[in-house]
């Protein structure tokens, strides 16, 4: 942006004035071009920064899903994962597993790691206010929290989207912000042979993997489509000689501890934001989660 905003100084004083507003029109197109971009592609780190993989020391890989709970799906793709003994990561949205404790529980109780994912998984909060947007990830947070007793340590933004003023919410929840560097587009491959081919084509050492058990709010999958996508993608980062294993020892965080969230002690979001002067943000932000 920097340059960006170099070029443009020396636009104007340099360049005639007939050329000069064509010119400038291109730059600002270049720079809004590159800001949209920097929101959509979280390996850019442009906005805050993103995990996309862990160290490529070992052949190893983890293993996440996106948009659940779902009763559909959830209890299905546990039982896959039980069976297979691999360890996954859910990044759960707050408003389903309100709905659906009891498969959040179930897959605590498994062993798998538990993330926040947003509250509604809309897309509103990129262009809110900040007070919204930390409204959005804390409720999710206080979801989690209530369900399995402790904060989750991990995030996935919607689609991946980051915006300014993110990073800031992202620290004041303790939450560490995790992307991927394949995924299976199931929304474009469809066949799950396609999916599990392309993801394990393209894993590498440290690789962290994205799937989903749905398309929350605009598609639906069929449980057997997603329990087909999962075994053969398993299948085939094993005999690739892959170890599937948790997140966190990916991260070389397998021994950190879960941040215990009491969100209406002092040690929880509104001492967080008071430490900084932003009481007034803080109770706003309680009072929008609770409604």
């Amino acid at each position: 942006m920097g340059v960006i905003s170099a070029l443009g100084a020396i636009l104007a004083l340099m360049v005639p004035c007939p050329l000069r507003s064509g010119l400038l029109a291109g730059l600002l197109g270049s720079y809004l071009v590159l800001l949209a971009v920097g929101a959509l592609v979280p390996r850019l780190n442009f906005y805050l920064h993103a995990a996309c993989r862990g160290p490529s020391a070992q052949p190893w890989v983890a293993l996440t899903f996106d948009d659940g709970p779902d009763p559909a799906i959830t209890p299905l793709l546990l039982e896959l994962l039980r069976r297979e003994g691999v360890p996954a990561t859910f990044f759960y949205i707050g408003e389903a597993a309100q709905r659906y404790p009891a498969l959040v529980t179930e897959a605590a109780a498994d062993g798998h790691l538990i993330a926040n994912h947003s509250n509604h998984h809309g897309y509103a909060w990129a262009f809110a206010s900040e007070r919204q947007l930390l409204a959005e990830f804390e409720a999710a947070n206080r979801v989690l929290s209530s369900i399995l007793g402790h904060s989750p340590r991990f995030v996935r933004t919607p689609v991946g989207i980051s915006r300014p003023g993110l990073d800031k919410v992202l620290h004041h929840l303790r939450l560490r912000n995790i992307a991927w560097d394949v995924r299976g587009l199931e929304g474009f491959h469809r066949d799950p042979e396609r999916i599990s081919a392309h993801i394990a084509d393209r894993a590498r050492n440290g690789s962290i993997i994205l799937l989903h058990e749905l398309y929350y709010g605009v598609a639906r999958f069929d449980p057997q489509q997603v329990l087909r996508t999962t075994q053969l993608t398993i299948d085939r980062l094993r005999a690739r000689g892959f170890s599937l294993v948790h997140l966190d020892q990916l991260l070389g965080q397998a021994e950190a501890q879960s941040w215990v969230g009491n969100w209406d002690s002092p040690s929880g979001i509104e001492a967080l934001m008071a430490e900084e002067g932003r009481g007034e943000v803080a109770s706003a932000t309680s009072r929008a989660s609770r409604a």
